[in-house]
């Protein structure tokens, strides 16, 4: 979007909009209306104040056209000729509000000439006086102008004299860059120790201002601060960090119409039934995730362990797949083709658990007899083995990066790890049944042995709060934006939490469950699933918003035990108790199949078949790394 910074004023005779007046105005000729139709409104009103029937008005300039607590804005100074509007229909929204957010678009898109014949011809303003003067001042860098503006403009229900301390704080540090910028740097001083020090208490930040006293030349000055200088956007980067102090109905929020655009479409995905498919920017029709890319039907049943599969992952980067089994080895596949990469082999007790490194390139899995291994995924080699907790290793998580990971287990023990053995904190906790961490690695969620979720933030391993079960959790899942917790309860039902609130919002019941770990999650874009297993083979897909069950996948003869959702390839895996794993992707079209490494010719096959987009994505991606990886294997 281009961005305007100047400051539009009214127009004065003979400008642009002067010029191209007579030939904007409707005289009634929009659709067809008589004079009594309440669908129709005219505005004549003539330049002294006058309506065309003769009668006098009160002084246009003054009228208040706002709501109530939101200033009074000026009309605009009259027309110079009769004005006839026909509106089409009547809108629940104030006019005002409506044009005052027309002129915002009109003019941060730079359509100087149609902002101005806007102004004239509604007879409403973007700004007051004194708000178009403050905004002039801003980008001017009249910067005692500004503050001596500040109390007036300031909203009247902000008396905190620590917000006040903020809003003036962030006018003194634009000084004080531009200061050094001038390489005025004794007044630039002055400014530090005599002004900024006594605005906030942020030690840190002064001394990152501080620093900038060093800087040898205006453009280390830009690099260092990260600031573009006078003459780039930072005044207006000012004038909008400054608005959250001032009410809105006396200066538009910044980009308001954009925000609502924005809002609109993600209410749209957050209604979407099926949302498995990103929203387009496309203002003229709503969002809808057709029915047919919905995962529907099974593509692929995968065949290569030997014995019941416990738990399955895709690597963040899409390109792998993984899975653990009571065999007692992990299987990393290709989602290209769904071929065997490698077998990991080492455990020598069933594996129960495992977990992708963000960079996709190593695997840590967790075994019944306590172990942790960590993996190397071009390789196959085991790097690391972590022997540190007393009972059998529940679940395990990444932090973040891809040198450290969190461990817990029914020994009462929750251990930061190093990739390189150590052991980086440990702290006792209850039996943990599962691990959640946030994308972030600011939250932790402990789910214990009874019927309690224990959060913790995680940067300290402090408390935070426990939020209570009405039965034992077998496993739980935390949503993307970890706003959002399930639970999957011994009981038979999964419950969604809302974290912020601490409290329980929805139930989603209808799978069997008995005396079997089923792994729950969340799937779809933004998570707007919720996944689940069942013990007689399917499994059942929500929406998390509305709660309503809408399909069950039925592609297994037993149990099954986890599953897990890839945003890069739009598909779901699944992991039974009938030694398969099921790929179930968000689109119609695509071959349903069986593959068994010990048959060959089989993958070939499935090369050979036409894929959807998603999986062609994939493999227009895939690195010469991957390819060295295949002919190794």
């Amino acid at each position: 979007m281009t961005l305007s910074l100047d400051n539009p004023s009214p127009p004065t005779n003979g400008s642009a909009l002067d010029r191209g007046a007579s030939s904007s105005r409707r005289n009634g000729n929009i659709g067809s209306s008589t004079s009594g139709d309440s669908r129709s409104r005219s505005l004549s009103v003539s330049e002294n104040g006058s309506s065309s029937d003769g009668s006098e008005h009160a002084e246009t300039k003054g009228i208040s056209s706002g709501p109530e607590g939101f200033g009074s804005l000026k009309r605009y100074p009259g027309l110079s000729q009769q004005a006839n509007r026909t509106c089409l229909r009547e809108s629940q929204f104030s006019e005002e509000q409506v044009v005052r957010l027309m002129l915002q678009e009109l003019r941060d898109r730079g359509f100087t000439d149609t902002f101005e014949l806007l102004q004239r011809e509604s007879g409403h303003t973007l700004e007051d006086e004194a708000i178009a003067q403050f905004r002039a001042n801003v980008l001017a860098g009249k910067w005692t102008h500004v503050e001596r503006a500040m109390p007036s403009i300031i909203a009247s229900d902000v008396d905190s004299e620590r917000t006040k301390h903020a809003a003036l704080f962030i006018i003194k540090r634009q000084q004080f860059l531009e200061l050094l910028e001038a390489r005025k740097l004794k007044q630039a001083l002055l400014i530090l120790q005599n002004e900024l020090s006594m605005l906030t208490s942020d030690i840190p930040q002064l001394h990152r201002l501080s620093s900038l006293l060093m800087c040898p030349s205006t453009a280390e000055l830009h690099t260092t601060a990260g600031w573009d200088g006078s003459t780039g956007r930072s005044r207006y980067l000012v004038l909008e960090s400054l608005q959250r102090y001032i009410l809105p109905g006396k200066m538009v929020p910044v980009h308001r119409m954009e925000s609502l655009y924005a809002q609109a479409i993600m209410h749209q995905c957050e209604t979407c039934e099926r949302h498995v498919q990103s929203a387009d920017k496309n203002l003229y029709i709503d969002h809808k995730c057709p029915q047919s890319i919905f995962p529907l039907e099974l593509q692929i049943n995968l065949k290569g362990h030997k014995d019941e599969v416990w738990y399955v992952a895709f690597s963040p980067d899409g390109r792998y797949l993984a899975s653990a089994s009571c065999d007692k080895t992990c299987i990393i596949w290709r989602t290209i083709d769904y071929s065997i990469v490698r077998t990991l082999v080492g455990h020598e007790g069933e594996v129960s658990y495992l977990a992708w490194s963000p960079n996709s390139k190593y695997i840590v899995s967790a075994d019944s007899e306590k172990v942790l291994r960590l993996w190397d995924v071009e390789t196959g080699e085991t790097l690391q083995t972590f022997e540190g907790h007393s009972e059998t290793v529940t679940s395990c998580r990444w932090l973040g990066d891809s040198d450290k990971f969190i461990s817990g287990g029914m020994d009462q023990k929750i251990i930061i790890w190093s990739t390189k053995g150590n052991v980086i904190k440990q702290v006792a906790s209850p039996r943990v049944h599962d691990l959640a961490v946030s994308v972030d690695s600011s939250l932790l969620l402990v789910a214990d042995d009874k019927s309690s979720i224990h959060m913790y933030d995680l940067a300290t391993l402090t408390f935070i709060d426990k939020l209570d079960e009405p039965s034992v959790i077998m496993s739980l899942a935390l949503s993307p934006d970890a706003r959002f917790c399930i639970t999957e309860l011994r009981s038979g039902v999964l419950h969604m939490w809302d974290l912020e609130a601490r409290t329980r919002i929805r139930e989603f019941a209808g799978h069997v469950q008995g005396k079997y770990v089923i792994r729950c999650a969340f799937a779809g874009l933004d998570g707007l699933f919720v996944v689940e297993g069942s013990e007689d083979g399917q499994l059942l897909v929500w929406n998390r918003n509305t709660g309503r069950l809408l399909t069950r996948l039925k592609g297994h003869t037993k149990t099954i035990n986890g599953c897990s959702w890839s945003d890069k390839l739009a598909a779901l895996a699944t992991a039974s108790d009938d030694k398969t794993i099921s790929i179930w992707p968000a689109y119609h079209g695509a071959p349903s199949c069986v593959l068994d490494p010990s048959k060959t010719g089989q993958a070939e096959t499935l090369s050979s078949v036409s894929r959807s987009a998603a999986s062609s994505s994939v493999a227009a991606n895939i690195s010469d790394d991957d390819q060295s990886m295949a002919a190794a294997t």
